[in-house]
């Protein structure tokens, strides 16, 4: 009697629907959109069971909506990702994303990152995040000076390998560093497609697949005046430069190059010189 009591105590918080208690984890990655326009947002939806290993979380419902404004639906595929397309405010500047999901047991998980909406016209630099001198230590007051100038107005985007869940540390560390505030993103996303489903009204649903690629074309072609990336590495430089970007190099290594190469020997000359 007592092992067949055990047995079913396993059972239960073995079985999806035994309910032990698993947490979610909601990722929710920095989004960009055009001023008055629609931006894409994808997240990714898992949960930790017995295991403490993050499985997917297939067809749960998200809900996702831009300070205020229409608020869109998606399921999650088999991957856990879900996406949609969202009406942006049409004043350009920083605004909250909201991503929810309540599943058929009441457990709720929220997540709030940022949408930064952008005149998708106005200049803008993408930059090698991980090249960043005084992160770590918090104080970089002559590289930060050095962006700044390069910058001189410009949007900023930071580009890094670090995944999205790492982000908000990331963004604290650029605060405390004294960079200019900016979307942190992956090199490369997962890439994906937008379809009209019929079933719902023909509203936009983004397809997502496991392949990778850069995130800089699709950039590129949302913000016009993206024309610039800062890094110190080949792999970073060849990346801008196949994307048809002005590259600046701090330091780096020799065999970077180009006809719309920038050398600068340090952050120093960069903030002496500008790009």
């Amino acid at each position: 009697m007592k092992r067949t009591t055990a047995v079913w105590i396993v059972l239960a918080c073995v079985l999806p629907a035994g309910g032990c208690g698993g947490d979610y984890l909601l990722t929710a990655p920095d989004m960009i959109a055009p001023a008055g326009g629609e931006g894409v947002a994808v997240v990714r939806l898992r949960r930790t069971e017995v295991f403490t290993i993050p499985m997917p979380v297939e067809n749960a419902a998200m809900r996702m909506q831009i300070s205020g404004k229409i608020e869109r639906g998606a399921y999650t595929d088999k991957l856990g990702y879900a996406g949609t397309t969202l009406p942006a405010p049409d004043a350009p500047g920083q605004y909250e994303l909201k991503i929810s999901h309540m599943d058929a047991w009441g457990d709720e998980v929220e997540a709030k990152t940022r949408a930064f909406v952008w005149d998708p016209n106005a200049p803008c630099v993408a930059v090698d995040l991980d090249c960043l001198p005084g992160l770590t230590l918090g104080f970089s007051k002559q590289s930060a000076m050095a962006l700044e100038r390069a910058a001189a107005g410009a949007n900023i985007i930071y580009l890094t390998r670090s995944s999205a869940s790492s982000h908000d540390r990331l963004h604290e560390k650029l605060a405390r560093a004294g960079y200019p505030e900016g979307p942190v993103l992956e090199w490369q996303r997962q890439y994906w497609h937008i379809v009209r489903d019929k079933k719902y009204y023909n509203m936009p649903r983004v397809v997502v697949e496991s392949r990778l690629v850069s995130q800089l074309p699709d950039l590129r072609l949302m913000l016009p005046g993206l024309t610039m990336g800062v890094c110190d590495s080949y792999l970073a430089a060849k990346a801008f430069a196949e994307a048809g970007m002005k590259v600046v190099v701090v330091g780096g290594p020799e065999r970077i190059e180009g006809g719309n190469v920038v050398r600068r020997a340090n952050w120093t000359e960069l903030a002496e010189k500008g790009t």
